[in-house]
């Protein structure tokens, strides 16, 4: 059965629709025109064109999705993949328990992953103590009702004091996880650009400590031992990772003397936050969780060369799955070893190792010989691999056999939602089958080489692609079983991850016993989950990127990505071309091939003022983007206090007015915008006495200005014969206390 597929009508518009189109304009565009007939020259100049606008229609509808894709590619883009949404995971345990990283939790059918293994200590925040210059508070009842607190003040200055109480101690030479949420709903968010990445440099310094048992009362604060710090210094949400290095010890002290605890301290050591940080949880036995399902993962090891090397691996699948583990030769192909038990029956040239499992600690070690019972793994960086996976992905880990011709195409479980930077394929050697090579993911093979161990996966279709051996190797033949396999798979859902709150109920498994009695809590709803980007969503990416700067050039390129600096808050930023700090007589002076940017960090404060590690974060994200000879400054913006004095003449009615003159003026002259705190006072903008006199003039009841002056606070400030106030560049004003006088036109 012959069957004729439909042939798609790929012109809107036919050559008699578009002839007949413009024939109708002739009467409004040319009056005068009045002959339509075919012999007319103009019909026939019409008609040609009516002829080339329909071909070339024909030619645009041509362009399919793959020149689509090239033309993206062009530009630097390509469709995003699905994005895995975060959660952050609570547990409970009356027993101390070891949770490992990869645990599967369960919510609504989807599996979320632990990020980290995290110690699960039977102990809980139960009280927290401010302790500042001006006040001694607790805070617990702010705990209960969800409500945010000053960690150290709402000033935070230096030697403020945040003590947390609990209600065990914590177990010494443990890894132990405190999770700290600030609040973060303010009117200028912080910049998170996926595209771009700065390392938070803080300008205020914390230091944690701990009561320490045995020691006098003058000694009993111990530093912690800090293993990871991501809030760094108070300055955002994350999680701060430490150990204590002795046991703790119960103390009692106003205002929670009610009871004896065990207290952590938080010192402010070096003050400097352009927001004071408020705290609105703390929390033990946290951890990230992931939406995401992990069919199997690599982790990669260096050997010494030493006899008797051992490697200890702390995830749920190298504890709950299948194990493979391979070492490396010279020539870069892998080599799987068998597992025996014990050593001692091993060659000297075997190739074996001993494996041994420990739920209560959480750890897989694997032993390897000592080169009289097994042979010692060659020393070298990433030498050693071991491999963990499902056991109920046995099957589905091999993909196939190869048939040693080009463009393969092997089918993949699923679609839409495997993660391509997870993917890594192993290809036996086509003469020694028992040694495998890693085969990469790719978006493409355009810029792959003959010798490349490259392969393409297309989502849409569920399958992955080789080369020919001029774009990509072909995997060899295989002549005995399948000789593809998958040695680093992971899954991701995507926006159906984005739960929320209290979805994620348990543990996948709920019968292992190393989860036996541990509760799981998810304190706030999943976020950041993305479905795969479709190619209409990634052409309209390409435009936006196009509006985006990505050289600084120009005063508003710096501007722009100043003020999209990730992590920062950045309200205000003004760029002064041919500027650097400390130049004096501008602008008659130009300091060629400089750039300043002067930035104003978002605060609570009236005149708020960027720190030193402000300045260097921003700084340092500027410098990815300048022009080689140019050289950067970042400077705090410098305020000048501007004190209004005036003589007004009002009409007998309205002699109450002085206070609305004075918010007027407030309103003018302060630094800061009121909705979006982008708005404000120009940076370096004279203040004219013209200025203040329209202002005034214009509020219902002035008759007039009797008279106006000014005075100032600031650096670098003059003015000129006629009264008004100039100020340089990188300032701006705010008011002082303004002082009207107000007179009645009938006093006069």
């Amino acid at each position: 059965m012959i069957v004729i597929l439909p042939i798609p009508n790929l012109d809107d518009r036919s050559f008699e629709s578009i002839l007949q189109e413009a024939k109708k304009h002739i009467p409004k565009l040319q009056p005068e025109w009045t002959d339509g007939n075919a012999h007319d020259p103009g019909i026939t100049m019409l008609e040609l064109l009516s002829w080339m606008t329909e071909l070339q229609q024909y030619y645009l509808n041509q362009v399919t999705e793959k020149n689509e894709r090239k033309f993206l590619k062009l530009l630097g883009v390509e469709p995003r993949e699905a994005v895995s949404s975060r959660a952050q995971i609570s547990f409970t345990s009356e027993q101390q328990r070891i949770i490992p990283k990869g645990t599967p939790l369960t919510a609504n059918g989807l599996l979320f992953e632990t990020l980290e293994t995290v110690h699960v200590l039977p102990a809980v925040v139960e009280k927290v103590i401010v302790r500042s210059e001006s006040t001694v508070g607790e805070s617990s009842a702010l705990i209960q009702s969800n409500l945010a607190y000053y960690a150290f003040g709402a000033e935070a200055k230096k030697g403020s004091r945040l003590f947390i109480g609990l209600s065990r101690p914590l177990p010494p030479q443990t890894e132990i996880t405190l999770a700290v949420q600030l609040f973060d709903r303010y009117p200028v968010p912080v910049s998170n650009d996926s595209e771009l990445t700065a390392q938070l440099i803080p300008t205020a310094k914390t230091a944690w400590t701990f009561a320490a048992a045995g020691e006098e009362a003058e000694q009993i604060w111990k530093p912690v031992d800090i293993v990871k710090d991501t809030q760094v210094h108070l300055s955002q949400s994350g999680e701060l990772t430490f150990r204590l290095c002795s046991p703790m010890k119960a103390l009692s002290f106003y205002p929670a003397d009610d009871k004896k605890r065990y207290w952590l301290s938080c010192q402010l050591v070096k003050e400097g936050y352009e927001l004071p940080p408020k705290v609105e949880k703390l929390a033990l036995n946290t951890v990230m969780a992931a939406q995401q399902d992990t069919f199997c993962e690599i982790h990669t090891f260096n050997s010494t060369g030493k006899p008797g090397l051992v490697i200890n691996v702390d995830t749920y699948l190298a504890l709950f799955g299948e194990i493979i583990v391979q070492v490396q030769d010279d020539q870069r192909r892998w080599k799987d070893w068998c597992m025996t038990h014990p050593l001692s029956v091993c060659h000297a040239d075997s190739t074996c190792y001993e494996l041994y499992r420990d739920d209560s600690k959480g750890m897989l070690t694997v032993c390897f010989g000592d080169g009289i019972n097994g042979w010692i793994p060659p020393e070298g960086k990433a030498r050693i691999r071991i491999i963990t996976y499902k056991t109920e992905f046995e099957r589905d880990r091999w993909i196939g056999r190869s048939s040693g011709l080009p463009e393969q195409v092997f089918a993949v479980p699923g679609k839409r939602s495997f993660q391509r930077e997870s993917m890594v394929l192993q290809v036996s050697s086509a003469r020694q089958p028992e040694l495998w090579e890693d085969w990469i993911p790719v978006p493409d093979l355009d810029t792959s080489e003959s010798a490349d161990r490259h392969f393409v996966y297309r989502a849409e279709e569920g399958v992955i692609c080789f080369g020919n051996n001029e774009k990509g190797w072909i995997p060899p033949k295989a002549y005995d079983g399948f000789n593809i396999r998958w040695i680093s798979l992971r899954r991701s859902d995507g926006g159906e991850g984005n739960v929320t709150q209290g979805a994620i109920t348990g543990f996948a498994d709920s019968s292992n016993p190393l989860l036996k009695d541990v509760s799981v809590c998810q304190t706030a709803p999943a976020e950041g989950g993305k479905h795969a980007e479709s190619l209409q969503e990634a052409k309209r990416r390409a435009r936006r990127q196009l509006d985006f700067p990505h050289r600084a050039v120009t005063a508003s390129d710096y501007e722009a990505i100043a003020r999209s600096t990730p992590g920062m808050r950045v309200a205000r930023v003004k760029a002064l071309p041919l500027y650097k700090p400390g130049q004096v007589d501008d602008p008659r002076v130009k300091s060629p091939a400089h750039m300043t940017v002067v930035v104003v960090p978002y605060s609570e404060q009236e005149h708020p003022k960027a720190g030193e590690g402000f300045l260097e974060t921003v700084r340092r994200h500027l410098e990815r983007f300048r022009l080689l000879t140019t050289q950067v400054h970042v400077i705090p913006a410098e305020y000048v206090k501007v004190t209004v004095h005036a003589v007004v003449v009002v009409e007998p009615a309205f002699k109450h007015i002085q206070t609305g003159i004075v918010q007027a003026i407030r309103r003018l002259l302060r630094p800061m915008g009121t909705t979006s705190l982008r708005g404000g006072w120009p940076f370096g903008r004279s203040v004219h006495k013209g200025d203040l006199f329209g202002l005034i003039s214009a509020i219902q009841g002035v008759v007039y200005v009797q008279d106006l002056w000014m005075d100032d606070e600031g650096k670098e400030t003059f003015k000129d014969s006629s009264g008004d106030l100039h100020i340089p560049p990188y300032s701006l004003v705010y008011s002082g206390d303004h002082q009207i006088e107000v007179i009645g036109v009938d006093d006069l």
